[in-house]
Formats: C-alpha cells, sequence, structure tokens
C-alpha cells in the first residue's frame, strides 16, 4: 500500500524527527511504500496516487486548539480524497492534545477520507507501536 506521511511539526527538533522516523519505519515494516512529507514542501503534491493518508500534527503549548492553517488548503487543492482511509496523529504538547485530535479528524472527514485510526503520540517509542497500525 502506498502510504503518505503529510506532517506539520517543526523538523529541527529531534524528537519530532525522531518520531516521525519511527513512524515511517513501523510501517514500511509491515510492507508498506511510505512517503514521508513536510507540509511546507507539499509543491506537486498529488493525493490520488496514495492509498492511505496519514495527518501528523503537534497541540499547542499549553491551552486550546487550532489547525494549522495551511492545512484546509493542502486537502483541498492537491486531488480528490473523497473514498481514502487514513489515520490522525497529533504529538501531545499539552492539554488540548485530544481536542486538537478531534479537529484534525473533522478537516479529514469533511474531505472525504475514512478515518480509521487516531492517537495522541506519547513520545518516540510510543511512535513505534503506532507506526505499525499505518496503513
Amino acid at each position: 500500500m502506498r502510504v503518505l506521511i503529510l506532517h506539520f511539526l517543526d523538523t529541527r527538533n529531534a524528537k519530532n524527527i525522531t518520531i516521525l522516523r519511527n513512524l515511517q519505519a513501523a510501517s514500511e515494516n509491515n510492507g508498506h511504500q511510505v512517503t514521508l512529507m513536510n507540509a511546507k514542501d507539499v509543491g506537486n503534491l498529488q493525493f490520488p496516487m496514495y492509498e492511505y493518508v496519514c495527518i501528523v500534527t503537534k497541540s499547542a503549548k499549553l491551552f486550546g486548539a487550532k489547525l494549522p492553517s495551511q492545512m484546509g488548503e493542502i486537502l483541498n487543492k492537491h486531488g480528490t480524497l473523497s473514498g481514502k482511509k487514513g489515520c490522525s496523529l497529533v504529538v501531545k504538547g499539552g492539554f488540548s492534545s485530544d481536542k486538537m485530535n478531534t479537529l484534525v479528524m473533522k478537516a479529514m472527514e469533511k474531505e472525504g477520507i475514512f478515518i480509521d485510526y487516531s492517537q495522541v503520540i506519547e513520545s518516540p517509542e510510543h511512535a513505534k507501536s503506532i507506526g505499525k497500525k499505518i496503513g
């Protein structure tokens, strides 16, 4: 299965890089072909070539949950998503991680993605077990 892991994380943070690598490696170990892409570098992204879309983002530092500003545009602009399977993953960062996960799932479902998994990532080690469920 062709899997896209689209992330909205700061890649200057070593913890985030480790989480993303663990997610990718665990999913690839299940036999999936995984593409890891930063939301800042979407350029010519075409969703139709992927069978599964995983969105990874981070919750607010303390309170409140707000989707990244470019998320809606990316989901609308780069091809049809209707009928695709996907998952929502949020890196824990405050008290609103569950609320952030709900917002991401709603945005994905609005575009027609069937959410089959969602989770709050507690640590890089936790990302290894989560990555096995992607795809």
